[in-house]
C-alpha cells in the first residue's frame, strides 16, 4: 500500500525534464562597497515607492539611485546586525536585526524600535531572522527560539503566535516564513515544516519520507501551489499542491545540499539559489533551468553563492550575493534581439537574414539562413526565450537558399526556394515540386517563392516574381493561375476563409478558391505624378475593408466604396513601406517596416512607434513575424526578434532621480535616506550648479529620456539627449526650482529648489538700512533746507526792509543806486545806453496841506502802481527816490526810447484819474519828469547821469510843471515839452 501511495505521488508531481538546460542570464554588477576588508554582501533588497532600490548587508542598509551607492540609517541602527528587510504598501521600511525590529517610516522619516523589553508579549528573543508581510497586510516575524510574532496595527505592537511544535521540550527557530492561497502560514524551522492553520493552537509537521527530523531553512509556493523547502544539508524537496500524503518529496535534478534561497517571482516560477548556481523551476512547463552569468569577479570567478533574491514591481531581478555586491537583471521590456548560435559553435551567426517559423506540434524555431541550410531549436516557450539571450539551433535539412516557410493544415512544412516549392512531411519526408517559367523571360529563372498560402481545401498557393501558382499534394505539377508584370518580392497572398487575396503594384484581387471567381480593385492614383505605389501586405480587419501597406502608405481600404484612408503616426507622418500587419485579437494591429515596430489601436488611424529596431544600432528586420504564445518572432539580419506586444502595451514608466548634486566641483551631502534634498539654500557666491540623473531600474529596450527645467532661467523644457547631467553658470540671487521628467509628455518625478541668497549689501536687512538712512537723510535735509529757507526769507525780508519802501511797496533809493551800478556794468559789457527818468508829483505838498497826509499816501501808492504797470520790461526799474519823488531806470535805451516811456507814464497817470480837486494844472495829479541818457563806456561815474536828469526836472517844474525835459549830462537843457 505504501509503494502504491508512492508511485501514485510521482505521477502526481510536475514532469521535470532529466537534462537541466542552461539559459545564461545577462546581468549586471554592483559593489556595495569597494574598500578592503569591507562586507560587500547583499543579504536581502527591497523597493520603496518612489523606486529607489534598498540593498541589506549584516553591516547595515544601502540605497541605490541608479548612479550612486550611499549608506543610509547608520546613526539609527548603531552598529546592529541586520538580517532581514521589508518595505510594506505604506513606506514603513521594516528591518529585521539581532537587537529586535525597525519600523522606519520613510514619509515621516522617523524610526521606531520593537524589542524584547517593551512589552510582555513582545519579541521572544532579539535576533529577528525573517519578516513576512501576508496577503492581509500584517506583518510576521520569525526569530530563534521558537519565536514567532505577528504585528498588531491596532495596538503598534508584535504580538507572541502561540503554537505548539512537535518536540516543545527542544529549542527551535523560525527561519523562513511563507504564505499559500488560502491563507495558511508554513513556517520553516528548525524542527522541520510546520502549517499553521489560525494564530494559536498546535502546528502540523510535514515530515520526510523517511520520518528523521530535519531543519526547513527556506520556503516558498510556485504557482501551482506546491511548496518548494529547502532543508539544511540534504537539499531542494517538495510538497506537490495536491499530493494524498502530507510529505515532502525530494528534488532529484538538483543535487546540492544546501539551499541558499528559494524565492517565486511574479510570474510563478521559482528561483532556486544553491552553491552551484542559480536555477528556475517554471511550474508551466514543469522544468528546470540553469541560469549562469556572464559575469566575472576581480579573481575571474564566477559568483556562486546567492544570499537573496527579489523582482520588483517593473520585472527586474535583483540577486543578492556574498561577498560579490548584487546582481539584477532588467525585465523582459517586450523587445530584444536573440542571437543565433549553431550548436557545437561558439561564435554566434552575424548578417544572416534569416526567417523563422514554429512548429505547431512542438514549438520549435525553425530558421532558413541566407548561406542556405533549414535548421530548428530544441522546443521552447516564451518564457524561455525572453530569459534567453541566445538561441541555439541544429541543422534540419540541407537545401538552397529558402526565402519562405509556412506550416499546411497536415502539419506539414512547406519551403519557398528559387522557383520550386519544397514541403516536409511530419515523419521527415521531402518532397519538392518545381515551378513552370517562361523560357523567354529572362527575370523569371532566378526568381523565388516569397509568399505561400495553405488554403482550406489542401491547395497550396505561392507566387513568385510574377506569376501566382497553386498546387495540391499528390498533384503531379502545378498549375499557373495568374501571370504580372515582374516585380521585387512578388505579389502578396492573403488567406481570408475561402477566399484568396493578392496584392500586385496598385491592383487587388479577390480570387473565391472554390468557384473561381475573381473580383479586381484598384488604390486611387496618387496625388503626384511619378508616385507609384505597390501593395506589400493586407490584412482583413472587417467585412468589407482591408488594411493595405504599399511602399508608400498604410491605407484604409474600403472595398464598396473605393475610398482609402491614409494611416499616420502620432507625428502625422506616412508610414512607408509596411511589410506586415498582425491582429492582436481585437486589440490593436502591429505592423513592421525593415527597422521599425508599430502599433495601430484598434479603430484609430495614428499609429504608435513602438520599437526601433529593438535598441539596436542598424537593426534590419528580414521576414514577417510568427506566433510563439503570443509573442512575436521576427526574422532578423543579425539573428531572430522577439517582440512581446502585451509587455510593450503596459511597459511601466521609468521613474528618473536626481542623483548628485555639485555646487562647482563639492558634492552636496545626501539626506538621511541617501537621496538629494528637496531644498538647497546657497550664498551668492555658490552659482555654479551641476544636476546628475539616473534611474534605478533601466528598460534595455530604450535609453532613458530626461527632460529637465530650471525655473527661473529655462522658458521651456530641455530634452538631455545622451547626457545625465547639466550645468547653471553665473546665477543670480533668487529662487529657482529644479524639475526632471521622463519624456515631454511625462510628469514631474523630482524637483529641487534652490535658493541663492544675495550678498549683505543687498540682503531684505540691507535694503531697510538704505530706506532708513534716506529717509534720515531726507529729514535732516529738509531740516537744512528748512532752516536755510529760514535763513534766505529773514535774510528778504531784512533786505525788503531795507532796499524796499514801505509806503508804496516798490524799492528805495539804496536799491536804485545798487541797480543802477549793476545796469552800468552790464550795459557797458554790451556797449549800450543807460537812460534815467526823474519823476516829481505836481503841487503834492499843497495836496497833503489841503487832504491830509494819509490821502497823500494813497495817492502816493497810486503813483507807483501806475508807474510799475506802465513799465513792460523786465529790466526796467522803478523806485521811490525820495518825497513825492521816483526815479526810472530805463537800461538799453536812448534819448527817443525814455521819450516814449515818458509819454507813457503820463498818458497812464491821466488814465488813473488820481482826483486833485483844486490843483493849479488839472482836477487829477499830472507829474514832471526829467530825461537823462548817457553812455557807461565814457562817463566816469553814475552821479553824472543822475544831476542831469535832476536839472531836467526842475527845468520842468519851472517851465510850468506837467511836462518832461530832456538833458545830456554833456550839453545844455534841451527842452521835450511844456
Amino acid at each position: 500500500m505504501r509503494t502504491l501511495i508512492f508511485i501514485l505521488t510521482l505521477l502526481l508531481l510536475p514532469q521535470q525534464a532529466l537534462a537541466v538546460q542552461d539559459i545564461p542570464l545577462d546581468v549586471s554588477k554592483l559593489d556595495i562597497s569597494l574598500e578592503r576588508n569591507s562586507h560587500n554582501s547583499v543579504i536581502a533588497t527591497a523597493q520603496d515607492s518612489q523606486g529607489y532600490i534598498w540593498l541589506a548587508s549584516i553591516r547595515g542598509l544601502h540605497v541605490y539611485d541608479g548612479r550612486s551607492i550611499r549608506p543610509v540609517l547608520g546613526d539609527v541602527l548603531q552598529g546592529k546586525n541586520v538580517r532581514d528587510l521589508r518595505i510594506d504598501d505604506n513606506d514603513i521600511l521594516w528591518v529585521g536585526t539581532n537587537s529586535g525590529v525597525l519600523a522606519y517610516s520613510l514619509a515621516t522619516k522617523t524610526p521606531r524600535w520593537y524589542t524584547t523589553s517593551e512589552t510582555p508579549a513582545g519579541l521572544s528573543t532579539a535576533t529577528v531572522f525573517i519578516l513576512h508581510e501576508d496577503q492581509k497586510g500584517f506583518l510576521w516575524a520569525g526569530t530563534g527560539n521558537g519565536g514567532l510574532h505577528r504585528y498588531e496595527p491596532s495596538f503598534d505592537k508584535f504580538e507572541s503566535v502561540e503554537i505548539i511544535p512537535p518536540n516543545p521540550e527542544k529549542s527551535w527557530t523560525v527561519f523562513d516564513i511563507a504564505e499559500n492561497a488560502q491563507r495558511d502560514m508554513w513556517l520553516g524551522t528548525g524542527q522541520g515544516v510546520l502549517r499553521l492553520t489560525g494564530t494559536r493552537g498546535p502546528a502540523t509537521a510535514i515530515p520526510l519520507p523517511s520520518g528523521a527530523p530535519y531543519s526547513a531553512k527556506k520556503l516558498t509556493f510556485d504557482g501551482a501551489g506546491n511548496l518548494w523547502v529547502g532543508v539544511a544539508g540534504k537539499g531542494l524537496w517538495i510538497l506537490p499542491a495536491h499530493a494524498p500524503k502530507q510529505e515532502l518529496v525530494a528534488v532529484n535534478e538538483i543535487t546540492e545540499e544546501r539551499i541558499l534561497d528559494l524565492y517565486t517571482d511574479s510570474n510563478g516560477d521559482v528561483w532556486i539559489s544553491t552553491a552551484r548556481g542559480l536555477f528556475r523551476y517554471a511550474f508551466r512547463q514543469g522544468r528546470i533551468f540553469h541560469h549562469p552569468f556572464h559575469i566575472l569577479d576581480s579573481r575571474g570567478k564566477v559568483p556562486l553563492y546567492i544570499a537573496s533574491i527579489h523582482e520588483t514591481k517593473t520585472g527586474t531581478l535583483w540577486i543578492g550575493t556574498y561577498n560579490h555586491g548584487v546582481l539584477h537583471r532588467p525585465a523582459y521590456p517586450g523587445a530584444k534581439l536573440l542571437e543565433l548560435r549553431i550548436r557545437g559553435q561558439r561564435e554566434p551567426l552575424i548578417n544572416t537574414n534569416a526567417i523563422c517559423t514554429v512548429s505547431p506540434v512542438d514549438s520549435r524555431i525553425y530558421v532558413a539562413l541566407k548561406d542556405g541550410g533549414l535548421y530548428r531549436s530544441l522546443p521552447l516557450d516564451s518564457d524561455q526565450l525572453s530569459l534567453s539571450t541566445s538561441l541555439e539551433i541544429e541543422p534540419f535539412l540541407d537545401t538552397p537558399r529558402i526565402r519562405s516557410l509556412v506550416w499546411g493544415s497536415d502539419n506539414s512544412l512547406f519551403c519557398g526556394t528559387q522557383n520550386a516549392l519544397l514541403r516536409i512531411t511530419p515523419d521527415g519526408k521531402t518532397e519538392q515540386t518545381q515551378l513552370v517559367f517562361d523560357d523567354t523571360d529572362p527575370a523569371l529563372p532566378n526568381s523565388y517563392i516569397r509568399h505561400i498560402v495553405p488554403m482550406n481545401d489542401g491547395r497550396i498557393w505561392v507566387s513568385n516574381t510574377a506569376e501566382l501558382y497553386s498546387w495540391k499534394p499528390g498533384e503531379p505539377g502545378v498549375r499557373k493561375e495568374m501571370s504580372f508584370s515582374p516585380q521585387p518580392g512578388g505579389s502578396f497572398l492573403m488567406k481570408s476563409g475561402a477566399e484568396l487575396w493578392v496584392g500586385h503594384l496598385s491592383s487587388i484581387h479577390r480570387i473565391d478558391t472554390r468557384s473561381g471567381h475573381t473580383i479586381q480593385y484598384s488604390l486611387p492614383e496618387p496625388a503626384k505624378e511619378g508616385e507609384a505605389q505597390s501593395v506589400k501586405c493586407m490584412l482583413k480587419t472587417g467585412p468589407e475593408e482591408l488594411l493595405i501597406g504599399t511602399t508608400r502608405q498604410l491605407l484604409r481600404y474600403d472595398l464598396k466604396s473605393g475610398l482609402a484612408t491614409p494611416v499616420h503616426t502620432i507625428e502625422n507622418a506616412p508610414i512607408p513601406s509596411v511589410l506586415s500587419l498582425w491582429d492582436d485579437n481585437g486589440h490593436g494591429i502591429w505592423m513592421h517596416t525593415q527597422s521599425k515596430i508599430h502599433h495601430l489601436p484598434a479603430g484609430s488611424n495614428q499609429a504608435l512607434e513602438m520599437a526601433i529596431g529593438a535598441g539596436h544600432p542598424a537593426s534590419s528586420i528580414t521576414a514577417a513575424p510568427v506566433v510563439l504564445d503570443q509573442m512575436l518572432v521576427y526574422g532578423h539580419s543579425d539573428g531572430l526578434l522577439l517582440i512581446d506586444p502585451q509587455k510593450l502595451i503596459s511597459r511601466p514608466p521609468t521613474r528618473p532621480k536626481i542623483s548628485d548634486v555639485r555646487i562647482f566641483e563639492r558634492k552636496v551631502p545626501p539626506t538621511p535616506l541617501g537621496r538629494m534634498p528637496k531644498a538647497l539654500e546657497l550664498d551668492h557666491l555658490q552659482n555654479f550648479l551641476t544636476f546628475s540623473f539616473a534611474i534605478p531600474e533601466v528598460s534595455p529596450l530604450s535609453t532613458p529620456r530626461f527632460v529637465y527645467k530650471l525655473e527661473g532661467v529655462d522658458s521651456a523644457w530641455t530634452d538631455a539627449g545622451r547626457q545625465s547631467s547639466v550645468s547653471y553658470a553665473h546665477l543670480q540671487p533668487g529662487r529657482y526650482v529644479f524639475k526632471l521628467k521622463d519624456g515631454f509628455n511625462g510628469s514631474v518625478t523630482e524637483s529641487i529648489s534652490v535658493t541663492i541668497s544675495p550678498p549683505w549689501w543687498m540682503t531684505p536687512w540691507a535694503k531697510t538700512g538704505y530706506a532708513l538712512l534716506l529717509v534720515a537723510t531726507f529729514l535732516v535735509s529738509s531740516l537744512l533746507f528748512a532752516r536755510l529757507q529760514t535763513t534766505r526769507i529773514r535774510k528778504e525780508m531784512l533786505e525788503n526792509l531795507v532796499m524796499q519802501d514801505p509806503l508804496t511797496g516798490v524799492p528805495n533809493r539804496r536799491k536804485f543806486q545798487e541797480v543802477l551800478v549793476a545796469e552800468k556794468s552790464r550795459c557797458k559789457r554790451s556797449n549800450h545806453q543807460i537812460s534815467v527818468l526823474m519823476i516829481d508829483i505836481d503841487y503834492f505838498k499843497g495836496f497833503n496841506d489841503r487832504f491830509g497826509h494819509q490821502a497823500g499816501d494813497l495817492a502816493l501808492r497810486s503813483v507807483a502802481q501806475t508807474l510799475n504797470v506802465t513799465l513792460k520790461r523786465p529790466e526796467d526799474f522803478v523806485a521811490r527816490y525820495g518825497g513825492e519823488e521816483f526815479v526810472v531806470v530805463l537800461p538799453s535805451t536812448n534819448r527817443s526810447g525814455a521819450e516814449r516811456v515818458a509819454q507813457k507814464i503820463q498818458q497812464a497817470l491821466f488814465l488813473a484819474n488820481i482826483p486833485y480837486p483844486g490843483s493849479p494844472l488839472s482836477d487829477r495829479i499830472t507829474v514832471s519828469l526829467g530825461i537823462s541818457t548817457f553812455s557807461p563806456q565814457t562817463d566816469l561815474h553814475i552821479d553824472s547821469g543822475l544831476f542831469s536828469a535832476d536839472q531836467a526836472l526842475y527845468q520842468a517844474k519851472r517851465n510850468g510843471r506837467n511836462c518832461f525835459f530832456y538833458k545830456d549830462h554833456c550839453l545844455a537843457l534841451t527842452p521835450v515839452r511844456q
